[in-house]
């Protein structure tokens, strides 16, 4: 059996049923379970332990123990079968979202802003109150007496904000009563949230290692791109053996979600989960096998560990058909599965994009009253909107449709070394290490390009009133935003989201300038146009785009969110500045169209260049014959193509690689040896 960190093939069946109904779980057989996790072909199961009801699945003695199960242990059978079947299995447990626990501790409940102590089917129990988190152990000792190598901690978040007296004892100061991101109150109360969560879940880590070293041991970190509402930080991931989540997005989400669970994981490989069914509410539709293939392709491309989603049925069967399925989808990915396992390589690039994840707040609820606002009731599946993670994406997309390979980049990022770029979206709390990192960068001959209000307040929302970095920028900030609407650019290229207004200093070059509309934007009484809101005749006085000279590097700064709107305008506008800027890989190409994404794995010199043709409408249009061009400035000794092993012929000159494919069906990695190193 392979430790947890060897499987790159993951499963986990979810296993919410309640007992309402004496047939629920009646026609549950570990041995049949067992059977079909065997016909799927993955090397390590997650097992449900105790789920968001709070229904234990073996005989708990200080919870509830499921009804359905007529005091069958069907965890602890399910954990034997599958170690005698030699697949690693790991423990599913639940916080937070426990409705058990929350019954049982009435006083341990969240209470929101609004007074609401619950949501619909979901009860929730506060992190900061003791009781819930004692009842947690307990149950977390009672799973850890199974012979299981891993534990899944799942919902470590905040459902809604809570102000229960435990909150209010532990934050030590009168809640705030106005929400404003720049008031240093609110932003310390924010801080609180995301720090007693994350030391909630340290807590837990440390208890459950005590009680078995070795164990791994991670925390649900989907919410890392949802913002700041459920109050998670990079403090999950320091938790967490390794980064886990499931999304249930686009394309582009999981290209994005993958780098930033490569950039927080401690221990690689990360595990990104892939739902059969089109998102967590549909229990029966279920995704083409192109689509799960191409998914968990995309995640061996990103060096990570791909789990599939099933749910179970109420009455405890499973559908033996997607099992086939998913065994015939892991045969397919057999091959790259082991050429990533075999290297064990982590995303290699020269480009990369900083993810502040302390700055994913959300400025149009500033001057809301704090008492009564519900948040639109959380829901961790859903990516809320903030001007980080969409400049984020669309940065993101502009760089995949340049075939240019990106990393990303986070508060917990250390070594930028190999990176000649830096893309800096609208990260506006900044910490003073983070920021003198980014500055010795630049002064060492990077170039940095920098969006928005980027820098103005420290991570407790502290300002001088100018960006920290304004140095590195060569602007000054004015104090004033924009209105929602402006042009950049004799192209006047639109963006929706207010930014900041700046002067210039002597040594800076001004690029373009920002064009206003001419009455505010969607005022409803002057305007020029009854639908839109079209540029003024003569741009303004301010600055939109701007080069500056830093050390031996340079900055280029935008004041405009425009990589928010992914529409052609925008991306081909940032094509053209991000394309003057960023270090040349793919030299030529052909029948390489923008959908196809190359990244790079890299342990020592060895790699695996990865190309994934996943497209928004399937079927999938094969591709060929496809030939590209790249740098790689050391000749390789060899070059083989992964999905069957051929040895190619390596045509290199002069730092340039070609590469050619009759047909790219979906996707094909290449395994690049380098030549030996002389004595």
């Amino acid at each position: 059996m392979s430790t947890l960190q060897q499987c790159y093939s993951r499963l986990l069946i979810d296993n919410h049923i309640t007992d309402e109904k004496p047939e629920y779980m009646s026609r549950f057989s570990p041995e049949e379970y067992v059977r079909m996790v065997r016909l799927s072909g993955v090397e390590s199961s997650m097992v449900y332990a105790c789920d968001h009801n709070g229904n234990c699945y073996y005989p708990t003695k200080v919870g509830h123990f499921h009804g359905g199960l007529q005091g069958r242990d069907a965890f602890g059978e399910v954990v034997a079968l599958l170690r005698q079947a030699g697949i690693t299995p790991l423990a599913y447990y639940t916080v937070t979202y426990h409705n058990d626990c929350a019954r049982r501790f009435p006083q341990a409940r969240i209470v929101d802003n609004a007074g609401v102590d619950h949501d619909g089917r979901y009860h929730f129990t506060c992190p900061n109150h003791p009781e819930a988190e004692a009842f947690y152990k307990a149950q977390i000792r009672e799973i850890l007496q199974y012979p299981v190598e891993g534990l899944f901690l799942d919902m470590t978040f905040w459902p809604s904000v809570c102000c229960c007296p435990a909150c209010q004892k532990a934050f030590g100061e009168p809640f705030p009563e106005t929400m404003d991101w720049s008031d240093p109150h609110w932003v310390r109360f924010q801080r609180f949230r995301e720090r007693s969560m994350a030391e909630f879940g340290r807590r837990l880590t440390e208890y459950a290692k005590s009680l078995k070293p070795g164990l791994s041991v991670v925390h649900q970190f989907s919410p890392v791109l949802h913002g700041w509402y459920l109050g998670q930080s990079s403090g999950i991931a320091e938790a967490s053996d390794y980064a886990s989540g499931d999304f249930y997005g686009s394309k582009l989400q999981q290209r994005f979600a993958t780098k930033v669970f490569d950039a927080y994981t401690r221990v690689p490989p990360f595990e990104f989960m892939t739902s059969r069914c089109v998102d967590l509410h549909d229990h029966t539709t279920g995704k083409s096998e192109e689509e799960l293939f191409l998914s968990a392709l995309t995640t061996l491309a990103n060096g990570g560990a791909y789990c599939f989603i099933d749910a179970i049925n109420p009455d405890g069967s499973l559908v033996e058909s997607f099992y086939s399925r998913l065994g015939r989808i892991n045969e397919r990915l057999a091959p790259f599965r082991r050429a990533v396992e075999g290297l064990q390589g982590r995303i290699a690039a020269s480009v990369g994009i900083y993810f502040s994840m302390a700055s994913c707040v959300d400025r149009r609820i500033n001057g809301k009253a704090f008492w009564g606002y519900d948040g639109g009731r959380a829901n961790n599946m859903e990516s809320r909107r903030n001007a980080v993670l969409e400049e984020c994406l669309g940065s993101a997309e502009v760089l995949n449709r340049l075939h240019a390979p990106w990393k990303v980049l986070t508060d917990r990022s250390q070594d930028f070394s190999g990176l000649a770029c830096i893309i800096l979206p609208q990260a506006a709390y900044l910490s003073p290490e983070e920021g003198e990192r980014i500055r010795a960068f630049v002064a060492q001959g990077g170039t940095l390009i920098a969006t928005g209000a980027a820098s103005l307040y420290d991570t407790q929302g502290n300002s001088s009133g100018n960006f920290a970095l304004a140095d590195l920028f060569g602007v000054d900030y004015t104090g004033k935003d924009s209105d929602q609407i402006t042009y950049t650019g004799k192209e006047l290229v639109l963006a929706e989201g207010r930014a900041p207004l700046v002067t210039a200093r002597p040594e800076t070059e001004i690029r373009s300038f920002l064009t206003f509309p001419d009455f505010p934007a969607f005022d409803p009484v002057h305007y020029a146009s009854i639908h839109s809101n079209p540029p003024a005749s003569q741009p303004s006085p301010y600055p939109a785009v701007t080069l500056h000279p830093y050390g031996k590097g340079r900055v280029l700064w935008m004041a405009a969110p425009i990589a928010m709107k992914r529409f052609p305008t925008q991306q081909d506008f940032l094509k053209r500045v991000y394309g003057e800027f960023l270090p040349e890989y793919l030299v030529d190409s052909r029948n390489l169209p923008e959908s196809v994404e190359i990244t790079r794995l890299e342990r020592g010199k060895e790699s695996l260049l990865c190309l994934v043709n996943q497209q928004d409408e399937f079927p999938v249009i094969p591709l060929g014959p496809v030939k590209v061009s790249l740098r790689c400035p050391q000749k390789p000794r060899t070059v083989t193509r992964i999905s069957d092993g051929a040895s190619l012929p390596v045509q290199w000159e002069a730092g340039i690689l070609q590469l050619s494919l009759d047909a790219l069906p979906y996707g094909e990695f290449f395994h690049i040896q380098p030549e030996e190193e002389q004595p």
